[in-house]
């Protein structure tokens, strides 16, 4: 996998990348179409009071050939809401758009933060059992460590994706 040169040169953005878990990755392809990927990721808290941060969302992908000036050019801060996660990420550009050279856009949608006050290792297995017991083989899982670096860990999510689609 190809990182962005960012996260290599920023060991705090490499650490939240390196130590991302995807616990669960959709069984359906999101680059051959317009596709909607929902996600759920479960972080420590950072609030007090919790113990728990889950972020839910969409990840949208549009067609691989997107022909636009500005596809290589969005930031974080352009695509998720920059007061939720570190200043120093907003103007990083996600490593699968920039350092693998594909030509696709990405959206996020429909963000949702939610606090709780159970550990995130149990939370985490309590979402995997739900999505397993659902037959949900279209929404992924993913732990983050950093709250702040969320982005860092969502890219990681669909990175590993996309790599798994254009592997011939």
């Amino acid at each position: 996998m190809m990182l962005n040169n960012d996260y290599q040169s920023n060991d705090s953005a490499r650490a939240v990348y390196d130590r991302t878990d995807i616990r669960r990755r959709p069984v359906c392809g999101i680059v051959s179409g317009y596709h909607d990927l929902p996600y759920i990721m479960v972080a420590p808290a950072r609030e007090e009071g919790f113990r728990t941060t889950e972020v839910t969302g969409r990840i949208c992908v549009s067609p691989k050939f997107i022909i636009s000036a500005d596809t290589l050019a969005e930031t974080f801060g352009e695509i998720f809401d920059p007061d939720t996660f570190e200043e120093g990420i907003e103007g990083r550009i996600f490593s699968f758009a920039n350092g693998m050279n594909r030509n696709i856009r990405v959206e996020s949608k429909y963000f949702n933060l939610q606090h709780l006050d159970e550990p995130p290792a149990e939370y985490l297995e309590r979402i995997e059992d739900m999505l397993m017991s659902r037959e949900d083989t279209r929404t992924g899982l993913i732990f983050s460590p950093d709250l702040r670096y969320y982005p860092i860990s969502i890219d990681k999510f669909i990175s590993e994706i996309i790599d798994r689609e254009f592997r011939v």
